[in-house]
């Protein structure tokens, strides 16, 4: 693997928020930032990357654009493919991590379950379900349940509650097109992620695990770190450290799971930094932006401290409810916040617009104002 010193220039595949960060922090570093997006005026642009605006499955352009870096990482997942394969045969002439093997575990959530079971960490029950299916062998499927999109979802788009073998054949009924899965819904007492990094060296590098709460399907705040037991603590963190290893992944990775009594299930994984490790921007020493940048250029110290200080991430959504004035001018007068936008185009609903993050307990916040 080569060493990219300040002055390289660094690809990544996607314009939002994500490359964004990543791009802040490498130009901080010396480092020089090319974005391949389909988005124009993308948050990467809008903070000084290089954009190239050409879709995914442009071969030519993506070409074009792979020649001008040394290194390759990665924004998101939902990625082609056909450029997933094209990306294979530039391997040996630039730094391309995490390995596309993972995106394409990571972008199939029939694949990614199956990989977890592969490596012995618990999973809720699931079954696919495509054209050949035979939906008879699902009736006696642990219902309620929840029916997904195989590839293609995020932020619980492409979702639909099942209540019976019933209700299943209907919904089936009414897709025109079918490559799903069908995944127990189980109550659990809260969720929690492991963000963690591995490194060409085979170092890993973990934060402590953190507890995430939802709103409407989208990731509202992050407390870390989480109040776990010792053992679940253990647990959470030796399933992030063996996926991390078995996938051969060079980067930063974040690791969904539930907690549910005193057992651990894994829920899903994100080849990527992850909006629950954006804490570590303002609460630590090196934020998951500088594991990736790390682990890209193959620049990082043998020791990393990874402490960081109690801290609640609150994530700002496009037509939410806004604080009023006097709860925000509260906030910027109060140095324990720090506001982060992502600059984007338009506000909808559910969109990820920016996020703030707290340094201290989430009851000393002004979030619960939201």
């Amino acid at each position: 693997m080569k060493f990219l010193f300040p002055g390289s220039s660094l690809g990544v595949i996607g314009g939002g928020q994500l490359g964004r960060m990543f791009t802040q922090r490498a130009n901080e570093m010396g480092y020089n930032v090319c974005c391949y997006t389909p988005e124009k005026n993308s948050p990467c642009e809008k903070t000084g990357a290089n954009c190239i605006i050409g879709e995914f499955d442009d071969l030519h352009k993506l070409e074009g654009f792979l020649k001008k870096i040394s290194a390759l990482t990665f924004e998101f997942e939902n990625i082609p493919s056909v450029t997933l394969d094209f990306l294979d045969s530039f391997q040996d002439r630039i730094n391309i991590f995490p390995n596309t093997n993972s995106i394409r575990i990571a972008q199939n959530r029939f694949k990614e379950k199956s990989f977890f079971q592969k490596l012995g960490l618990n999973t809720v029950q699931f079954s696919k379900i495509d054209d050949n299916s035979d939906l008879k062998l699902l009736e006696t499927f642990p219902f309620p349940a929840i029916l997904k999109t195989n590839q293609f979802g995020y932020d619980g788009k492409g979702q639909f509650g099942v209540n019976s073998f019933q209700h299943l054949q209907t919904i089936i009924s009414e897709l025109q097109v079918v490559d799903h899965i069908l995944e127990e819904k189980i109550n659990f007492d809260f969720e929690i992620s492991v963000i963690c990094a591995r490194f060409s060296s085979g170092s890993i590098f973990n934060y402590l695990p953190s507890k995430n709460v939802h709103k409407n399907s989208i990731l509202d705040y992050t407390i870390h770190p989480a109040n776990l037991e010792t053992h679940l603590k253990k647990i959470s963190i030796e399933y992030a450290q063996t996926l991390i290893n078995e996938l051969d992944y060079v980067g930063v990775l974040g690791l969904e799971m539930f907690v549910r009594g005193d057992k651990i299930i894994c829920n899903e994984f994100a080849p990527r930094p992850h909006n629950s490790g954006h804490f570590t921007m303002n609460s630590c020493r090196y934020s998951q932006f500088d594991l990736q940048l790390m682990s890209l250029t193959n620049l990082y110290p043998e020791t990393l401290s990874l402490q960081t200080l109690e801290s609640v991430m609150k994530n700002i959504i496009g037509e939410q409810s806004e604080p009023n004035e006097a709860i925000l001018q509260e906030m910027l007068s109060d140095s324990r916040y720090y506001f982060h936008s992502y600059q984007k185009e338009e506000s909808r609903k559910g969109r990820k617009m920016g996020h703030i993050n707290f340094l201290g307990k989430w009851e000393d916040s002004l979030f619960s104002s939201f």
